[in-house]
Order: structure tokens, then sequence, then C-alpha cells
């Protein structure tokens, strides 16, 4: 009776253990270059108006199972124009939108296709802020943000370890606008960004 049950605990170690080292074989760090276009939202201030800009990009995921996996992504630094009412420019600041986020991953089965899907939370670093124009004799002052971060992309495999990804994020970003120390409301920025990025597979 004894060698039964201990043939069967011998077999549960052995099936425990080939999932553990599957799961190790899956566990694997995927780095990204690319461009990203930072597109704020429309109205972001009742008075004045933040453009478009473009920027390069770095990521890095570390998938942990076959399906999760954490991403650390980054814009370098990007300046962005403000404008008044009529279009006139008033000022620029530089912007570096970070996340951190918890991705969800599926592959077709010979891996040549993965898209994936999370949130987390977003971080933009706001500074060098400098005005000209109409606002040239005033100090312009914007806070850092924190605030959700959203992303769902798809990597599309080249050759060996190398691939393309394009992807769509979405950062809760939000700033206080202070001029020569007085209040101008929430700079809301809130913006998309559109990117397109090569990126290989490391162990």
């Amino acid at each position: 009776m004894k060698r039964p049950l201990l043939l069967i605990a011998c077999l549960s170690v052995l099936a425990v253990s080939a999932q553990v080292h599957a799961e190790d074989d899956l566990r694997h760090w995927i780095a990204r270059i690319g461009v990203h276009p930072v597109d704020p939202k429309p109205n972001n201030h009742p008075v004045y108006q933040v453009d478009n800009a473009a920027a390069l990009s770095l990521g890095a995921t570390y998938l942990f199972t076959k399906h999760w996996g954490l991403e650390l992504f980054a814009a370098l630094p990007t300046a962005f124009e403000f404008r008044d009412a009529g279009g006139d420019k008033v000022g620029r600041f530089d912007m570096i939108p970070a996340s951190a986020t918890l991705l969800y991953h599926i592959a077709d089965e010979r891996d040549r296709f993965r898209a994936y899907v999370g949130a987390g939370i977003a971080y933009a670093r706001l500074g060098d802020e400098e005005t000209e124009g109409a606002l040239a004799a005033s100090t312009l002052q914007l806070n850092h943000s924190t605030g959700a971060a959203l992303a769902v992309g798809l990597d599309m495999h080249l050759r060996s370890l190398w691939f393309v990804n394009i992807d769509a994020r979405w950062f809760d970003i939000d700033s206080s606008m202070k001029l020569n120390g007085a209040g101008q409301g929430r700079l809301e920025l809130d913006p998309y960004l559109f990117g397109l990025s090569l990126g290989r597979r490391l162990r």
C-alpha cells in the first residue's frame, strides 16, 4: 500500500518540477527602442494650448509567466510649445512621460504575433519652462504629475530574437500652472502616445 502512495508522490513532485522548469524557460526580458508622438488632448487649458511633439522612447518588459509581464517605459525629454488663443507661441517646457505597467500577453501558437494590454502608473517630469511673446516678462511654473496609465500593443516577429512593435498609450497627466507665482488653473495634458519600435528578446 505504501509503494503506490510513494510512486504517486514521486510523480507529483516530478510534475511540479517540470512545470516550474517550464515557467523558468518562459521568463525573459524584452527591450524596445522607438519613436512615440505625444498628443495632448484638445482644450488642455482654458487660455493656453500645448502643441503635439514626438520623442524617442525606451522600454523594458520582464515576462515572469507566459502571459504576465511588467513593463517600464519612458520617452526621452521632449519640448512642448505653449500657444495663446490666437495661435501665437508664448512659451515652452520639457516633459519626460514614463510609466510602470502590468501587461497581459496573448500569442499565437508559433509566437509570431504577441498582443498585450495593461494598466499601471504614469509619471511625468515637467521642467525647463521658458516664456516668450506676450508672456516674455512672466515666469512659468509647472508641477510634476502622477496618474494612471493604459497601454495596448502588438509585437510582430521579424527573425531570430528581433521584432517590430506598434502600440498606443494613454497617460493621466495633469499639472498645476503658475505665472509669476499666481495660479492659472490646471494644465490637463492627458496625452495619447502612438508608437513604432524595434524590439529584441533578451535572456
